[in-house]
């Protein structure tokens, strides 16, 4: 009987580091491969990367964030499987959308802020065109008298213009690398009235009340809606904080939900409702003017 248990244990382990090992193999042959299906994402998800950490100036690159995040992500699933907690499991998910959500919440905060800084960049060309003709001018010196972020882009602007680009084409390089709908609209009534000889101060002056106007009814509806956006967010937040809590009150609390074929489920339909009401939300709270 001691023999057969003991011939058992050893099969499974042995099956166990088969398993690994084919796993590994399959994993480094698809790592390998230039043309897998990893690789092809991999070196997507580094591109995009690299472009976010150009737009916002970061000292990196894309493909030190994505090995960094990589590291980070299997160092958990491995202590994850050497302690045998699913609560590790369970966040690994976490580190590996995290890091990207956070870069693009930094990339639409820095938009914003670009936004509330257009205006007032717009008045500081139109009175420099005032004192000089050339659009380019004033251009270069309104750079100085504005902060960042939307000094870093203009001063981006002005390099390229040095370095041989039309003006126009780079200020539509601006409209796209910043991939705003008011940046682009004011830019192109610049390039337009420019090419069109209009009296462009006095356009500049009218876009930049345009401008206000739109950012204040913009503040009106981000003030109605916040506390609505604030509900969603504890509502999305509250399945994790109890599921937490009942786990660290008692482990075993929980074990029906991830053992059993009920439970599992149950805790499919609870995460696609989840993920139903969270889409639902963010489109009624998505008030577009």
């Amino acid at each position: 009987m001691q023999n057969v248990r003991t011939s058992t244990y050893i099969m499974g382990y042995g099956g166990a580091i088969l398993l690994i090992l084919g796993l590994t193999a399959a994993g480094y042959l698809l790592i390998q491969d230039p043309n897998s299906f990893v690789r092809r994402l991999w070196a997507r998800y580094e591109a995009a990367l690299e472009t976010e950490a150009r737009f916002q100036l970061w000292k990196t690159t894309g493909a030190r964030i994505a090995r960094t995040q990589l590291g980070i992500v299997l160092f958990i699933m491995g202590v994850a499987f050497v302690s045998r907690d699913w609560l590790l499991w369970a966040i690994v998910p976490l580190f590996m959308l995290a890091p990207w959500f956070y870069i693009r919440s930094e990339h639409f905060r820095r938009v914003e802020r670009i936004e509330l800084m257009l205006d007032g960049w717009l008045l500081l060309v139109a009175n420099a065109l005032k004192a000089s003709p050339s659009l380019g001018e004033a251009i270069a010196n309104s750079a100085r008298l504005v902060r960042p972020p939307i000094s870093e882009e203009v001063d981006l602007v002005i390099k390229e213009v040095k370095l041989g680009t039309p003006l126009d084409q780079a200020l539509l390089n601006m409209s796209s690398r910043i991939g705003s709908r008011l940046v682009s609209g004011a830019l192109a009534t610049l390039l337009v009235g420019r090419q069109t000889g209009g009296d462009l101060p006095q356009i500049l002056e009218q876009s930049a009340a345009t401008l206000r106007e739109m950012q204040r009814l913009e503040g009106v509806v981000r003030t109605k809606t916040a506390e609505g956006k604030m509900q969603a967010f504890v509502l999305a937040v509250v399945p994790f904080v109890l599921v937490g809590g009942f786990y660290y009150l008692d482990p075993t609390y929980m074990s029906p939900l991830f053992e059993t074929g009920l439970g599992n489920a149950l805790l499919v339909v609870a995460v696609i409702l989840w993920f139903s009401a969270i889409i639902a939300a963010r489109r009624i709270l998505n008030v577009d003017i």
